[in-house]
Order: structure tokens, then C-alpha cells, then sequence
């Protein structure tokens, strides 16, 4: 139902029966969906209550295992914050809306949520976009042309393209819709890499297509 198929193996219990062992990576995926699940059902009216704030952070609590990883950890570290007096102000409530909007690609107005991609981890503020001597991935779908048309453009102007995130990667380029082919609705792989090589000091820069637009 999830999409586990290939990631099952059969282990024997203690009764000699077989049992089914979910793929770790596989059941942090669906935590994630669920996690945007929620995000998108508690904003659906622009308000956030209290309650609403306090369940999801009872969510994020019963997944402690999680909070460290993107994108649990940004939601986590700031729900915390708002919630330690027990109280959710009108500024924090703002604030809540626009990282879990960001997060799920639902302050893009004019994109089909199944096609909105997420502007949470893109880099604050907006950096210089040096392409000359410097390497791009692209992940997403670009309003501006083809994924190869994309390419092309980096190639010519003296920039290097990496098919997947390196340690040497210094651009991120998210385009400006969410593409099928990503694991989740609003991200795929090469953004949580990138997250993943940010929070361990690499200076990649996530941007997005808007931004990648205005150096070319």
C-alpha cells in the first residue's frame, strides 16, 4: 500500500513463522508523507490554534527518533521554541504558516498541490549565483524549458553540471514545480543529500529555479 514491495525481506519470529521487516529508509518516507499530510490538513484555512500547534508537536515528539533529519528538525526546533510558554501568539502563528506552507509548497497559489515543491531548505538569505567555474544539479521540473535545455544553459555560461549531489556541489537548483518522479510530494533525494551535507558543514547552496533565472 505504501510502496514497501521492494523493500521487504522475510524474517522468522520465535514461533517459526515468517514476518515482514519494513526498510528503515522506507519507513522514514512514509513518516514524511505523513508529516506533510498533517502540515497541509492544519493550514488548509490560514489559521493555526493552539491545539493544532500542540498536536503536531505531540506528533513530532512520538517520532523523537526522526527530529534530527530534515524536515522534522526545522519543524521541531521552531514548534518547541513557540510552544515552551504554552502559548501561540498571532506573530507565531504567522511565522508557523509560512515554514509549514514553505515546507509544503503551499505558497505557490497558482501550482496543483500535486505539483508544488518545497521552498523550506532553500538558502537565506538569497545568494549571489556565481555559474562560471561553479557545478549546478537540477532536481524538479523548470517552467523555463527542459531539464536538458537547463543544462545547456549552466554548460555555456562556464558552469559544470553533477547529475547527483556531491560534496563539491556548489548549486542546488529546485525547480519552480515538483516533479513525479521525486519520493515525496514536494522533494526527492537530491535535496534531503543536499540538506544532509549542510548540516554537516558543506557549503552547497539550494536555490530555486526564480532565483537561477535572474543570473542567466
Amino acid at each position: 500500500m505504501f510502496g514497501f514491495g521492494k523493500k521487504k525481506e522475510n524474517i522468522i519470529d520465535d514461533q517459526g513463522q515468517p514476518k515482514v521487516a519494513f526498510n528503515v529508509d522506507a519507513l522514514e518516507d512514509r513518516h514524511i508523507d505523513e508529516l506533510i499530510g498533517i502540515c497541509r490538513g492544519i493550514t488548509a484555512d490560514d489559521i493555526i490554534v493552539k491545539e493544532e500547534a500542540s498536536f503536531l508537536m505531540s506528533w513530532l515528539d512520538s517520532h523523537r527518533d526522526r527530529v534530527n533529519k530534515y524536515p522534522f528538525n526545522i519543524l521541531y526546533t521552531r514548534l518547541k521554541e513557540m510552544l515552551s510558554d504554552g502559548i501561540l501568539d498571532s506573530e507565531e502563528e504567522a511565522e508557523l504558516i509560512e515554514i509549514i506552507k514553505s515546507l509544503t509548497g503551499d505558497n505557490k497559489k497558482d501550482t496543483p498541490v500535486h505539483q508544488k515543491s518545497t521552498s523550506l531548505p532553500l538558502t537565506h538569505p538569497e545568494p549571489e549565483i556565481i555559474i562560471e567555474g561553479k557545478s549546478f544539479v537540477f532536481t524538479g521540473v523548470f517552467t523555463v524549458g527542459t531539464r536538458k535545455k537547463c543544462e545547456e544553459i549552466v554548460c555555456d555560461l562556464g558552469g559544470e553540471m553533477h547529475k547527483t549531489i556531491k560534496k563539491t556541489t556548489d548549486y542546488l537548483v529546485i525547480g519552480d514545480i515538483g516533479s513525479d518522479h521525486w519520493v515525496h510530494s514536494t522533494h526527492g533525494r537530491k535535496i534531503e543529500k543536499a540538506v544532509q551535507y549542510q548540516e554537516k558543514g558543506v557549503d552547497i547552496k539550494i536555490i530555486s529555479e526564480h532565483t537561477w533565472i535572474k543570473y542567466i
